[in-house]
């Protein structure tokens, strides 16, 4: 049986390599004890346990000896490499180092399977690989990744000269770089246009020049919200490089509105344009300036570009642009409406304590209503009943209506329901003057925010 298991063990292993030697249930073979030296090839030994199971340890013993047998294949990091020029400048991420390393042995082809022992406790594996022939494999490999790099260089240049499509040319120029991966500890160089250049190199920076040399332009110097535009303003946001406009290019955008920070992220459209509409912004507010600039992450993540390339890149530094945000209260008049059944001698109360609110909120209140842009006026009816036997010599009075917000050409923009208040004095008038007191409170309180409100 251990026998049959050694030979199971043995069709594990030759499926994803070429060659093999038998393995013997008896005394170690002296590769196990000592590592073997060779002038010509390099050596790959790997070794795992069985308690994990047999063929955990198999997979197990293979991908050590692989790495076994990159560590000592491993090319001396060059000058002028990418390796080489992160680490110079500082740049070197978590994700950068660990890409040379975690799929090194998946890049070694070639090589033999010595021999493979195993005893009750663990599985032990021998690889061998010419070093003359891994030279000239990995030679040709190099050669292939630099012509593919090379391509997507000249594709991103020319998508982005001919249609501006800035996503697409970074993730050609990304594809370029991860095309090159295997090899980024050494100095890659390449014939681009006149001249000679380290080629990952020339991709990292024609993707931050790109980046840092897109310009955003808004269509106004200052956004003023009015009345007449119902307090909206659609702003136009223009990206360009060099003159050209650049689409899908991702515009992120904030402004406080007085309560708290509206943002948001559009992508240019295929003139290079984004509107963002600017609403519902207070007058006083602790920030006046729309804020609008490039949304790196989610330029990276849509133009697909590899995380290690977008470590590379590091933060460019990108256009911002700020403009002032202004507001233009419209001009309020304030009164009765000549339906209302309650005098406006009687409605002064409400009529304050609406002026009060609005004016808070940054409105001019007039006195004519010939110059407003809007009035505000109130429809009230009282009704007011005789003591009871019950309330003794008590009267109660009662407040209710609504008032009515109109535009300058008498179109009617909102009504506000004024709920029946109640007042309860030893007079008619004084139970009157308690009902429109609780009234104009109710006014104080939200009835009056509402009106604001309907008004921006």
């Amino acid at each position: 049986m251990w026998a049959v298991l050694q030979l199971i063990l043995m069709a594990w292993l030759f499926s994803g390599c070429a060659g093999s030697k038998g393995s013997s249930a008896s005394a170690p073979p002296p590769w196990v004890a000592e590592r073997p030296l060779s002038p010509s090839h390099y050596i790959g030994i790997g070794s795992a346990a069985f308690h994990e199971g047999q063929e955990a340890a198999m997979e197990t013993a293979k991908k050590r000896a692989a790495a076994d047998l990159a560590s000592e294949i491993a090319v001396k990091v060059e000058s002028a490499s990418l390796l080489e020029s992160a680490e110079t400048n500082g740049q070197v991420s978590e994700e950068f180092s660990s890409s040379i390393s975690s799929r090194a042995e998946e890049r070694i082809t070639g090589f033999e399977v010595m021999d493979v022992w195993s005893d009750k406790e663990r599985v032990h594996v021998y690889y061998r690989l010419n070093k003359a022939r891994h030279a000239t494999l990995r030679e040709a490999r190099r050669q292939e990744a630099l012509a593919a790099a090379v391509i997507e260089y000249e594709a991103g240049r020319n998508i982005l000269e001919e249609e501006g499509m800035v996503l697409m040319a970074l993730s050609h120029w990304s594809r370029g770089i991860m095309a090159l991966e295997e090899f980024w500890n050494e100095s890659n160089r390449a014939v681009i246009g006149d001249a000679e250049v380290n080629l990952e190199s020339h991709l990292l920076t024609a993707m931050r020049s790109t980046i840092q040399g897109i310009r955003i332009q808004p269509a106004v110097d200052e956004v003023v919200l009015t009345a007449a535009g119902r307090f909206k303003f659609p702003l136009g946001l223009h990206a360009t490089l060099d003159g050209r406009s650049m689409a899908s290019v991702p515009l992120a955008y904030q402004y406080h509105n007085g309560t708290y920070r509206k943002s948001g992220t559009e992508f240019t459209d295929g003139e290079g344009m984004v509107v963002a509409i600017v609403s519902g912004v207070k007058p006083n507010r602790p920030d006046t300036d729309f804020k609008a600039g490039i949304d790196l992450d989610r330029m990276w993540r849509q133009a697909e570009v590899d995380p290690t390339v977008a470590s590379l890149c590091g933060e460019p530094v990108t256009h911002r642009v700020a403009l002032p945000v202004r507001v233009e209260m419209p001009r309020i008049f304030i009164g009765v409406d000549p339906a209302s059944p309650l005098p406006a001698e009687q409605i002064g109360g409400p009529i304050q304590s609406m002026r009060g609110v609005l004016m808070d909120d940054g409105f001019t209140v007039v006195d004519q209503a010939d110059e407003a842009e809007f009035t505000v006026l109130f429809n009230l009816r009282s009704e007011v009943r005789p003591p009871v036997s019950d309330l003794g010599n008590f009267h109660t009075a009662y407040i209710e209506g609504s008032v009515i917000v109109r535009d300058a050409d008498g179109n009617r923009v909102d009504e506000e329901r004024i709920n029946r208040t109640k007042g309860v004095q030893l007079s008619a008038a004084a139970a009157l003057n308690l009902a429109l007191n609780n009234a104009a409170e109710a006014i104080e309180k939200t009835l009056g925010n509402k009106v604001s409100a309907a008004l921006q």
